[in-house]
């Protein structure tokens, strides 16, 4: 029994849910869950908060279809404890401890509604017949190979974080360390062509990731101004460390255990060959690479020592991380005497990034022009040997394109950036002058959104715009707000 004159507070929260979507005709598929959550508050000094979850799929078959998800989350708030108190800090004004352990189901694997399912596939084939005739007919195929025991993919997630408060709550700071180890990965592994099947989702590995993320406010006022600075930071990456079929490479990037996640993988280039007899004297992709063509470096071949021989089997290695490091954004806003101004940025301190071939590759698929930002930059028998030493792209040339846009070392640069978001400033009618009018407010104001980007991007490319996105357009916005 809890004594009511304590300060407790004590919640108990059970439900359910059932989720259908239906994208389409064969596409159909049903989620259905029962939740349950219990908070415990004493004092507002000890809280601690349960959850479970027992999710179901109609994605896996009938012994895989269920799992349960349970977490916990637990504060301590240190500066309302008697200890604390007595000190008579007046710098401190708030300390809690927290942490938090749980774990989520995902069951999310694309378009595959029923993979465990051997479905058919329908379509026409053309038979040549003994009398030189030819006939179309419809077929039938199981399409996929079907992974009976399919399940949830999980991810156990641990936190600890820290928030304090400083000089009467006008300084602020929050920060969180957490680690994360995802099982089951749903994944395509690759099979042998011969199955006559086509790559099936099944439970493909693990993956491990740590990371940090840190905020730190600081909000004032010193007569009639007032204003405040909001800056937060944050890192993480993040390991495979196992794979049941050894390794996946999709779009030059690979995963594999004791590598990052999603990391380029390619060959390493030494640069663009300028003499034939270099030619003549390296290991290379295919007879028809020739001067003005990138050169790539003989890592090993089946014995585990340079062979002479380019080959995507021996000589791609990981290349670097594809995920962004170090994001960092902020906030900085004040206001004096109706005055009012703000401005917010944003950005990402480290980030290998890739030159696309739709944004270098010239001619591409025999049509087609000269991207602009390779213009008098690329090899070419017409420049000198001097020019050519110096040329930043490889010949113009469809015939060794698959040797020269292969991913590989030499399109990855530092693809760092800070952006301007935002920037505002307005201005507020005094009250003495609206009120008579019966309006309650009336501001003026100017706003200006992507301002300008730094970054090693080339002109015309944003970094957080891909290759066929729409591209970020600068936004310059006046107006005026009247409230009654």
């Amino acid at each position: 029994m809890i004594n009511t004159n304590l300060p407790v507070i004590l919640y108990l929260n059970i439900g359910s849910e059932d989720f259908q979507t239906n994208s389409g005709k064969g596409s159909e598929y049903t989620s259905n869950s029962v939740f349950g959550r219990v908070i415990y508050s004493y004092a507002d000094r000890y809280l601690f908060q349960a959850n479970i979850r027992h999710d179901g799929s109609s994605r896996f078959a009938k012994g895989y279809r269920w799992g349960t998800f349970p977490s916990f989350s637990a504060g301590w708030v240190m500066s309302e404890e008697k200890f604390m108190k007595s000190l008579n800090w007046d710098w401190l004004s708030f300390l809690k401890l927290r942490g938090s352990w749980g774990i989520l189901g995902n069951e999310r694997i694309g378009d595959d509604y029923f993979p465990y399912i051997a479905l058919m596939s329908f379509g026409n084939s053309l038979f040549y017949m003994a009398d030189g005739s030819v006939v179309s007919d419809k077929t039938a195929r199981p399409a996929i190979l079907a992974v009976e025991d399919i399940t949830w993919e999980t991810t156990t997630s641990t936190d600890f974080g820290l928030d304090a408060n400083f000089f009467n709550n006008r300084l602020q700071f929050h920060f969180d360390y957490y680690w994360k180890q995802t099982k089951d990965m749903l994944l395509k592994i690759e099979i042998p062509y011969f199955m006559g099947y086509n790559n099936p989702n099944t439970n493909a590995g693990k993956m491990s990731t740590h990371g940090y993320d840190i905020e730190l406010a600081w909000n004032d006022r010193i007569g009639d101004l007032q204003y405040g600075v909001n800056v937060n930071f944050s890192d993480f990456l993040s390991k495979i460390d196992y794979m049941n079929d050894g390794e996946q490479i999709s779009n030059g990037k690979i995963k594999r255990a004791g590598v990052l996640f999603n990391e380029y993988y390619g060959y390493v280039c030494d640069g663009i060959y300028q003499t034939q007899e270099e030619v003549n004297n390296s290991a290379r992709t295919s007879t028809t690479v020739t001067v003005g063509d990138l050169k790539y470096r003989d890592i090993s071949g089946p014995d585990g020592v340079p062979d002479g021989i380019i080959s995507p089997e021996y000589d791609r290695v990981p290349l670097g991380n594809s995920l962004p490091r170090f994001q960092y954004g902020g906030t900085f806003n004040a206001s004096y005497k109706g005055i009012d101004f703000s401005i917010a940025f944003q950005g990402i301190g480290k980030q290998n990034s890739y030159l696309s071939t739709a944004m270098v590759q010239p001619l591409r698929d025999n049509y087609g022009s000269v991207p602009s930002i390779i213009e008098g930059k690329y090899w070419s028998p017409f420049n000198t040997a001097e020019e050519n030493l110096s040329a930043r792209y490889p010949r113009l040339s469809n015939v060794s394109k698959s040797n020269n846009y292969a991913t590989s070392s030499f399109w990855m640069f530092n693809g760092s950036y800070f952006r301007l978001k935002n920037l505002t400033l307005g201005y507020t009618l005094p009250e003495t002058w609206t009120q008579k009018a019966g309006i309650d407010r009336v501001r003026f104001y100017i706003s200006g959104s992507d301002l300008f980007c730094l970054s090693n991007f080339p002109d015309g490319w944003d970094p957080e715009m891909g290759a066929s996105s729409y591209p970020i357009t600068t936004s310059l916005v006046m107006g005026l707000q009247v409230n009654f």
